[in-house]
């Protein structure tokens, strides 16, 4: 009986001790790399933000021109 309440935590345990030692394998990028790819994620997000107010504006005026919005 007290083996089958201690499982759960046993096996809870087991899993943190797994997933702290999966995160000491893991090889971290450099402050530098972290900066590039924090500009290059900003001007993606900045590209893709005009595509799609672009493509808002046409479609608002297409929509408007053809009196389908009332």
């Amino acid at each position: 009986m007290l083996a089958k309440i201690k499982q759960p935590f046993q096996a809870t345990g087991r899993f943190l001790k797994d997933v702290w030692g999966e995160l000491q394998r893991v090889v971290w990028p450099s402050h530098e790399d972290t900066y590039g790819f924090t500009g290059v994620v900003i001007v993606a997000v900045g590209i893709v933000a005009i595509w799609v107010g672009l493509l808002d504006l046409v479609f608002t005026r297409l929509v408007g021109a053809f009196g389908l919005y009332n």
